[in-house]
């Protein structure tokens, strides 16, 4: 994704700033995180919480070092993620605890979660507007975590009678709400009343973003997705597809290898045969071009820039990417 030049230094600084704080540490302890966060990405959070802040007026430099706090928590996320999922790859390169062990993995996720917070409350801030900012951090993060721990519960509790709604709301906190509060965070960075309206766009665009991301496991190719093809029927995850499905006639055989978490490359295409029989793919695809459309709505207020033309590109992108 092409983000607008104005934010590319922004963005190129914000790389600085994470490699920075991470070289300033233990290197026994941070010395896994710096290659790791090489490792690239979309880097979308920080993109959108500087040009939301950008749209409202502020100067997307003012946000460079909270936006890469969020950028931390995310790669945090990442690491703790794939041991829960037992996932092999990460970004075309065996993850952590599969290269390094769990043990070195989960301590590398619970030190950058750690130095996170130091970097959160050295924020060179008034008083007020730190608090303020922790505030939001704070409620974000623990939706993020609260999120992930719905899905965890209903894989470990053989939950399969989830609702779409069931599955939205977890998706809102596990995906979204860190997106959303990037959103949300460039626009109180400004000083803008338009908090809310950015908030409701970014955590749209980031369940769709989820909902995308479960379709392209299912559908892509590992050249390309750069994690394992099928890796959420070998983890049993609760995708919308899989919901939609569960209404069909394919519904018992899909819980019988859902529930066996199988790498049988056989039974994981079966799986994928009956998201694709019962128009489950296509119902997910289009769920997601529903939320995108709603997301643009959210900035018709927001005044005509550059910045607004960027973020309505970002929502199309989204459901768009191959990576």
């Amino acid at each position: 994704m092409e983000f607008e030049e104005h934010i590319q230094s922004s963005l190129s600084n914000i790389e600085k700033i994470m490699q920075e704080d991470l070289a300033a540490e233990d290197k026994n302890v941070y010395g896994l995180l710096a290659p790791f966060i090489s490792r690239g990405g979309k880097r979308i959070r920080p993109a959108l919480a500087l040009l939301c802040a950008s749209a409202l007026g502020a100067d997307p430099k003012e946000v460079e070092r909270p936006a890469a706090i969020i950028e931390l928590f995310h790669n945090f996320t990442l690491i703790h993620d794939d041991i829960e999922d037992n996932s092999q790859f990460r970004r075309g390169v065996p993850t952590l605890h599969i290269s390094h062990s769990i043990p070195m993995a989960l301590n590398s996720g619970d030190a950058l979660y750690t130095l996170i917070w130091k970097k959160i409350i050295s924020l060179d801030l008034q008083c007020e507007k730190l608090l303020e900012l922790q505030r939001l951090y704070t409620n974000g993060f623990k939706t993020v975590v609260d999120g992930q721990g719905t899905e965890i519960a209903w894989i470990h509790e053989d939950k399969f009678n989830v609702t779409e709604e069931e599955y939205l709301n977890m998706i809102a906190g596990k995906t979204a709400a860190l997106i959303g509060l990037s959103c949300e965070m460039g626009a109180f960075l400004a000083n803008s009343e338009y908090r809310k309206e950015m908030k409701s766009y970014g955590e749209k665009i980031g369940i769709a973003f989820q909902i995308h991301d479960d379709v392209l496991n299912v559908t892509g190719n590992f050249e390309k997705y750069r994690k394992e093809i099928g890796g959420d029927i070998t983890e049993g995850k609760r995708t919308l597809m899989v919901v939609h499905a569960l209404h069909s006639n394919k519904k018992n055989r899909l819980i019988e290898i859902l529930k066996k978490h199988s790498c049988d490359p056989e039974e994981i295409n079966e799986a994928i045969s009956i998201l694709k029989e019962t128009g489950s793919i296509d119902y997910a695809r289009e769920y997601s071009k529903r939320l995108v459309e709603d997301a643009k709505k959210d900035l018709q207020e927001i005044p005509d820039s550059k910045d607004k033309k960027s973020l309505m590109r970002i929502a199309d992108y989204v459901i768009g990417r191959e990576l």
